[in-house]
């Protein structure tokens, strides 16, 4: 079966992080030095795009599912957040953001834990604000992993996104609201949508972002040969789409 363009960047993301996955570094992202763990997801532009969209305020019960380095819920808790939970199926992950919640001052208003999706949690954890970036591309069922960190950005068959929406509504507070990231070149937003509305929640689309990458960077397949323009960059489109309950 030929391979499809989202599956050719999707590897070359992998490829790309491969070095920080092996032996961990620092990267700076909001005017921050971040410190990142091997075998955690590095955070990236399109992290600051994310977290810099997200409506933080005081008084918010705020929880981020899918922490990664901490990046989302360190800022959550610098600007004010009643109580922030920092959550992730990886525990170098939630490792890696109690380090930087205490780098950047916020070590005792951040509570980090290891959970899949949320099975970790009571039925009375409560948030107004739940947020998620999860993985991007909208993988094949049949997709195996070579690597655990791949479950970062392939999703096959769109599986975690189907058991988030089945399993969010006892943790979304009355008029809370979910922030979710996804790709329109990489993933499947349509479909997002009408799971999420099939679910009972009314969906609008919060913020887009456009990237352009020389396709020469993540190497001339087929599938990125056809992507691209005539200048020779690939485009990569992503929107950040807001979740409530009607």
């Amino acid at each position: 079966m030929d391979r499809t363009f989202a599956e050719d960047v999707g590897d070359w993301l992998v490829a790309q992080a491969d070095d920080l996955l092996q032996v961990g570094g620092t990267k700076q992202l909001m005017g921050l030095d971040w410190t990142v763990l091997p075998e955690v997801w590095p955070p990236d532009p399109a992290t600051e795009v994310f977290t810099s969209a997200l409506p933080f305020g005081p008084g918010t019960r705020f929880l981020e599912i899918g922490c990664g380095a901490g990046v989302t819920s360190v800022m959550a808790a610098r600007n004010g957040c009643e109580r922030v939970v920092a959550a992730d199926i990886n525990p170098a992950a939630v490792a890696n953001t109690e380090l930087n919640a205490k780098a950047h001052g916020v070590g005792d208003r951040v509570e980090a834990l290891t959970s899949d999706l949320f099975h970790e949690f009571a039925p009375t954890d409560v948030f107004d604000l739940i947020v998620s970036n999860p993985p991007l591309v909208r993988a094949r069922e049949d997709r195996a992993y070579d690597r655990p960190i791949e479950r970062s950005v392939f999703d096959p068959g769109y599986g975690i996104h189907q058991r988030f929406f089945d399993e969010v509504k006892p943790h979304l507070a009355e008029d809370g609201r979910i922030f979710m990231n996804t790709s329109d070149t990489m993933g499947d937003p349509k479909s997002i949508v009408a799971l999420a509305v099939r679910m009972g929640f009314a969906v609008r689309k919060h913020h887009s972002n456009r990237i352009e990458i020389p396709g020469s960077l993540i190497g001339w397949t087929p599938a990125v040969a056809a992507a691209a323009d005539e200048h020779g960059l690939v485009h990569i489109d992503s929107s950040i789409y807001e979740f409530q309950l009607i």
